[in-house]
């Protein structure tokens, strides 16, 4: 080899490395930031979300098999499989940590597909404003979250870049790759089940802009163009039907709520949501850019770019709108930017484009303007209250309203401000000279960035705010049931709970609890959670047959006082239920079979009887005792009480009261508090307090109660 090639080579590999220098600099830069911020992230609270895929992984990797709290689930996606090694630490707070860190890193790593997708159509310098612009939005702070936006946001922007290169370069190679990348999508998380479809509409609109077609279609007639509409409109019916058949989402929202406009008012929601995220300016630009300038060289490459954005931009947004009204009409009306947030990198990718050409179609900004003006004025901003989960888009103004008392009139202002700044900004780079127009074209980059990056850091705080409100809840140890068992299987016992964050963090941090019930169905999932069966004798059991009760566990933790295992006591922890009350967990490690001491049913959270009043049952009575109920209604008018010993019977696998041995009639007066002790034979009793004149309190409290009541159990009276 000669010398001159040699040094050719040698330049050729430094330009390559200057070349990626830049962009791998800011990856470096920007993964560092992202990484002091999941550090600063005391635990998950986006439940169930993050326990449910937590389950999955940690199944996984313990049998091969997912599962959630035991029962086998579906995979899901594949990111609880790529994570799943992560959860063979047998620390939980260094694996924690480590997932933390793997999340940031692969979600920030969205700067390079959207890199090489801009780079198809512009410059290194736009694309690199490209890139940077896709991975700074506000929901770059989901990177520390244990959710599946981290693995499938870079990944559809990977999607994006292998459709529209596919489409230029038009070889086998990257079509197979295209396809193969499309085709995994799904598997990724099930949103990107729109990937295929919008490289199927991709390849249809660059065959409907070529140079051929257009040229055909000079020369159609009416019926020709009817005959064109009436095909489009019989394949949208089909694929409208058959989507109804396979999807009972697509089905609810087409047939039976369409008139309601859901799908177009939570759409827009979502879409005013990433507007206000990105700046406003990216949003409208990016979705101008999509339209063809008159006189402009339409090269293969922007050809494909431009069908690869509508296409995503179409199959994306189409997706959050039937989500988000599929949620109004099951959960809640929701602004479901978050599953929007896909087409962010397409959107900065078309702002570039238009930064670097100086052109513009000036009716698509109009009309793109128009559009955002409206969903600006529409969406909700939630600026009262704490991070919205689903919406990161708005911290910008949530974070404005906690430290600088912004409201919502003054929050709407500044966006129509930032909108009309945005199109008289384009407007100027379209025809000022050169040196201005390359001034103004730089300012607007430098602010949309540094918008984006005030809104992702209030996005972080307010995440890191809220997991550390979280940490009293729990109370450290968090790990503090792993701590006593050893990860011997564990069940979680509860009644009454008004709160399952308690219940959920602590499920997170302890892996060995399996199995997570409550006897009245308070305790849900993600997972089962059905209550056991109890035979009379205070025996649990997980079958229609108590001699073959299923489940058998070495520990329990019970949500004390109401649930009182036999056993022997493990460790205590106390938490906070509800807003700030102190309650009280008992690990006891079991007898076995496994047997109930004693429970309470009946009583909500805040100690208040139900419709059903309430019953205490105790399933071992080897020596007479005494029952202390303490009743008290202060500030609601007094009633009569009867109280009613007698054995314990079973209806429907659960304990009942059987036959009353003795009664007892008191008056609660109003605004007093009484104490009744009622002597208990040396077997096993229930005792049933029945209050007559029950209430609902108002104020906002819809409930029916009776009395505030406790139950307490001892060998003497007074103690």
């Amino acid at each position: 080899m000669s010398a001159v090639a040699t040094t050719r080579e040698r330049a050729t590999a430094y330009d390559r490395v200057l070349t990626a220098l830049p962009l791998a600099s800011i990856y470096v830069w920007l993964s560092i930031v992202y990484c002091v911020e999941a550090w600063k992230r005391a635990t998950p609270w986006l439940f169930t979300d993050e326990l449910e895929l937590t389950q999955l992984s940690r199944s996984i990797a313990a049998t091969g098999h997912a599962a959630r709290r035991g029962e086998p689930h579906s995979f899901r996606s594949l990111y609880v499989v790529l994570t799943s090694p992560i959860w063979l630490i047998h620390d939980v707070s260094v694996a924690f940590a480590t997932l933390k860190y793997v999340d940031t890193l692969v979600m920030t790593s969205v700067l390079f597909p959207t890199y090489f997708l801009a780079r198809i159509v512009v410059g290194r310098t736009p694309a690199l404003f490209a890139a940077t612009g896709a991975a700074v939005i506000p929901s770059l702070a989901y990177s520390s979250w244990i959710v599946e936006e981290t693995f499938a946001y870079p990944y559809a922007a990977f999607c994006f870049f292998m459709i529209a290169k596919a489409l230029v370069v038009r070889s086998r190679g990257w079509i197979v790759g295209a396809i193969v990348a499309s085709l995994v999508a799904p598997v990724v998380r099930g949103e990107l089940m729109v990937i295929p479809i919008a490289f199927l509409l991709a390849v249809l609109f660059v065959w409907w802009s070529n140079e051929p077609m257009r040229t055909r279609r000079t020369t159609w007639s009416a019926s020709d163009w009817l005959g064109a509409f009436a095909l489009a409109a019989g394949a949208i019916i089909l694929l409208g039907g058959f989507a109804s058949h396979h999807s009972t989402e697509w089905l609810m929202n087409t047939a039976y709520n369409w008139t309601k406009k859901r799908i177009f008012t939570f759409g827009d929601w979502a879409a005013g949501s990433l507007a206000i995220g990105l700046g406003v300016l990216p949003f409208v630009v990016g979705l101008a850019a999509l339209v063809p300038v008159r006189r402009e060289r339409r090269s293969r490459e922007l050809q494909a770019f431009r069908s690869t954005a509508t296409a995503g931009i179409i199959g994306i947004g189409l997706y959050a709108s039937m989500k988000a009204a599929y949620l109004s009409q099951i959960f809640a009306s929701r602004v479901e930017e978050r599953n929007l947030i896909y087409i962010a990198p397409l959107l900065f990718v078309g702002t570039a484009l238009v930064l670097e050409r100086r052109r513009i179609n000036v009716w698509a900004l109009a009309a793109a303007a128009a559009y955002t003006l409206y969903i600006l004025l529409g969406t909700p901003l939630f600026i009262g209250g704490g991070l919205y989960s689903d919406a990161l888009g708005l911290a910008i103004f949530q974070q404005a309203n906690r430290y600088f008392l912004l409201g919502a009139p003054e929050a709407r202002t500044i966006l129509v401000i930032a909108l009309a700044i945005a199109v008289l900004g384009v407007l100027a780079i379209t025809r000022l000279r050169p040196a201005a127009a390359t001034l103004i074209a730089v300012g607007i980059a430098v602010l949309t960035l540094a918008w984006n990056v005030t809104g992702e850091v209030a996005a972080a705080a307010g995440d890191v705010t809220v997991s550390r409100d979280f940490v009293p809840t729990l109370a450290r140890p968090f790990t503090w049931v792993d701590d006593a068992t050893h990860l011997k299987p564990t069940l979680y016992l509860a009644q009454g709970v008004a709160d399952q964050d308690p219940e959920w963090l602590l499920e997170f941090w302890n892996r060995s609890i399996t199995t997570v019930s409550s006897l009245d169905g308070t305790v849900g999932g993600p997972g089962p959670a059905g209550a056991p069966n109890i035979t009379a004798r205070g025996q649990l059991y997980w079958t229609p047959d108590p001699s073959q009760p299923g489940k058998v566990f070495d520990y329990a933790v019970e949500d004390w006082p109401c649930i009182d295992f036999a056993g022997t006591l493990a460790a205590r922890h106390f938490y906070r239920g509800g807003a700030t009350a102190l309650r009280q967990w008992r690990l006891l490690q079991l007898t076995k079979p496994n047997r109930l001491r004693a429970i309470c049913v009946g009583i909500y959270a805040d100690g208040w009887s139900g419709p059903n009043d309430s019953t205490y049952f105790r399933f071992i009575g080897k020596r007479r005792g005494w029952l202390r109920i303490a009743l008290t209604r202060q500030g609601f008018p007094g009633s009569p009480v009867d109280i009613q010993l007698g054995t314990i019977g079973t209806k429907h696998h659960e304990p009942v009261l059987d036959r009353v041995l003795r009664d007892r009639s008191i008056r609660l007066a109003q605004g007093t508090s009484r104490v009744v002790w009622i002597p208990t034979p040396a077997s096993a009793f229930a005792v049933r307090t029945v209050v007559r004149n029950k209430f609902v309190p108002g104020k906002g409290d819809v409930r029916t109660v009776g009395a505030q009541i406790s139950y307490r159990w001892s060998l003497t009276k007074g103690k």
